[in-house]
């Protein structure tokens, strides 16, 4: 940028220094003297000639410059249009991280809340585990009862009838208490 600012301000100066020169010429040129076998003609001396050379040659550079002063401003044109296509691409970008920052905030929300539902649940199943390892428990006596009680003599199998009749055991509970009982049995035996 400091370049064609640079370059503006020796073209302003060259410039000036034409406008001072075309006015030299001017000068030269309306204080011609006719010549002296012809009217029409008029006499110049070799410095004016030299002078007018040197207008010429200075006319020629100030142009080649006005040339490259034109370049400069379309440089700085495009450089405005890519500027400015530049800050709307800047400020797509910016609403587009806008709303993705926006749609990950949501994200992390939603996260948070799935987290703490899974806490929960985590806990209920805890909570749940407990109950199931109770009723085990439980149940495991209940069998070792039945199997103590039960098959031990033979005054409690209308008990177990009725119990099988009203589908509260089944054929399957009856073999496994049976085959507790036994399997207890054998491993009282192996001890």
């Amino acid at each position: 940028m400091n370049e064609y600012k640079k370059q503006l301000k020796e073209l302003n100066n060259k410039t000036e220094e034409l406008q001072n020169k075309s006015n030299e010429i001017n000068d030269i040129i309306d204080n011609l003297k006719p010549a002296i076998m012809n009217k029409n003609n008029f006499t110049i001396s070799n410095e004016e000639v030299n002078k007018i050379k040197k207008y010429i040659e200075q006319t020629n550079d100030t142009t080649s410059n006005l040339r490259n002063a034109n370049d400069i401003n379309i440089i700085l044109k495009k450089y405005e249009d890519d500027l400015r296509e530049h800050s709307n691409e800047v400020r797509n970008l910016k609403k587009k991280i806008k709303t993705r920052d926006d749609r990950i905030e949501e994200l992390e929300y939603d996260l948070n809340e799935e987290n703490e539902t899974i806490d929960e649940l985590e806990d209920k199943v805890s909570e749940l585990q407990k109950i199931v390892d109770y009723f085990k428990e439980l149940w495991k006596k209940f069998i070792e009862f039945l199997q103590n009680k039960f098959f031990s003599t033979n005054k409690y199998d209308d008990f177990i009838n009725d119990l099988y009749d009203e589908d509260i055991l089944d054929e399957n509970d009856i073999d496994i208490i049976q085959n507790n009982k036994n399997n207890d049995k054998s491993d009282d035996f192996e001890r």
